[in-house]
């Protein structure tokens, strides 16, 4: 599972390698939410990871203002299934996608609820 944290950015690891089957790949995400049932395709734009063979580290930028072609997306508060493609352009449209290379589970946590205290009859109560 991987954790998008809202208005900040955050570092994702994938093993995109094992299942990359063209020579200087274009990745993309798409993360689909459980909730509204809406997609969004975002290009995962530069591979920061120190050992490529093994697992692949991009940086995503979570805000209100998107750049889909640079990494950054507005998402809702909530859960996502997630598809990294594999393309050999660059151009963000998932018809020419080669395939799918990686695909799983996306959280991002929502605002901490306040919660209600108060003291009644000696006796305490929380709410949630």
């Amino acid at each position: 599972m991987i954790t998008i944290k809202k208005n900040d950015t955050s570092s994702i690891t994938f093993t995109l390698n094992e299942k990359t089957t063209i020579s200087n790949p274009f990745y993309f995400i798409e993360l689909y939410s459980n909730s509204n049932k809406e997609s969004k395709l975002v290009k995962l734009v530069t591979d920061i990871s120190i050992n490529k063979i093994r697992w692949n580290e991009f940086i995503i930028e979570e805000n209100d203002t998107e750049d889909l072609e640079n990494g950054i997306v507005s998402l809702e508060s909530g859960t996502y299934d997630y598809f990294v493609y594999q393309s050999s352009v660059a151009d963000l449209d998932i018809d020419l996608a080669v395939s799918i290379v990686e695909s799983g589970k996306c959280v991002v946590p929502g605002e901490e609820k306040v919660v209600d205290t108060f003291d009644e009859k000696r006796k305490e109560y929380t709410f949630k």
